[in-house]
């Protein structure tokens, strides 16, 4: 079964995404756009379709957009900018034959956000075959890169360390390589093993830092990440029969709540944006 996002979840954090996109990428790709006369984009995962929202108004028309997502309720809550042109929503598992549903839609640049951390090896090396068959151009934005760091402050780079940071970090990024609906996922090794696998199809790569930098005035999503993180450690832990941890990261989270109560803390989570162009 594929992973399951809440509507409310995708719309908080559509806003980090957005001010966490590294403007480079976007100079690169308009500059690919225009060289290439592309205007037919397919995004998988599209979600409620926050990548059409950021995209879209900033790159040359006409636009065609095809989105493609397995939850038909999702797809059909998303606003469409006027500037995307005509959009066509699918519905559709993308856990099998990625590669079919690439072929079928005769687009030049495939997109996707904050979903290569939850696709398998295989998944990717066959979305990238199916890419290079036809030099696709490809933006894999917001991918999940491991890392987890809090701060005494916004703007204070002293790392304020919770004794269990570590142990939940580590747990989490284990529980990412669990399967997410595509078999057993990348996690945090995802934006890497997509960079070597594009350059090896004869690609350009660029990998660029989206760090979502958050603070107190981001308090809702930073608990939703705390809840998340607790649930995944917790799950790790119990897989493994240690009871003592499971616990541990229960207290740990507790903590970090009231962190998050006190108002003056600050805290890094690790994204990367891949561009690969033909």
């Amino acid at each position: 079964m594929a992973e399951v996002f809440d509507e409310t979840w995708l719309e908080l954090r559509e806003p980090i995404d957005q001010r966490s996109r590294p403007a480079v990428a976007l100079t690169l790709i308009k500059q690919a756009w225009q060289r290439n006369g592309w205007k037919r984009v397919l995004d998988l995962g599209a979600g409620t379709g926050s990548n059409v929202r950021y995209l879209s108004p900033l790159l040359p028309s006409p636009q065609q957009w095809t989105l493609i997502d397995h939850d038909e309720q999702l797809l059909a809550a998303g606003e469409m900018p006027v500037t995307a042109g005509s959009v066509t929503r699918v519905v559709r598992n993308m856990s099998s034959e990625i590669s079919q549903e690439i072929e079928a839609v005769d687009a030049e640049f495939v997109t996707a956000s904050a979903l290569l951390d939850l696709v398998s090896e295989s998944w990717l090396m066959e979305t990238v075959d199916a890419c290079r068959l036809k030099r696709r151009g490809v933006y894999f934005s917001l991918n999940y890169d491991g890392t987890i760091q809090w701060h005494a402050a916004v703007n204070n780079l002293q790392l304020a360390d919770d004794p269990d940071d570590a142990a939940v970090r580590q747990a989490v990024n284990t529980h990412q390589r669990g399967d997410k609906g595509f078999g057993p996922a990348l996690g945090p090794m995802a934006s890497l093993k997509a960079e070597a696998a594009f350059r090896a199809a004869g690609y350009q790569v660029w990998l660029l830092q989206s760090r979502w930098q958050l603070g107190p005035a981001d308090s809702t999503v930073v608990n939703m990440l705390i809840n998340g993180w607790e649930s995944a450690a917790v799950e790790h832990a119990v897989s493994e029969s240690r009871s003592a941890d499971r616990d541990r990261f229960r207290i740990w989270a507790e903590r970090r709540r009231e962190t998050v109560a006190r108002g003056n803390f600050a805290l890094t989570v690790g994204h990367l944006d891949l561009i690969a162009l033909p």
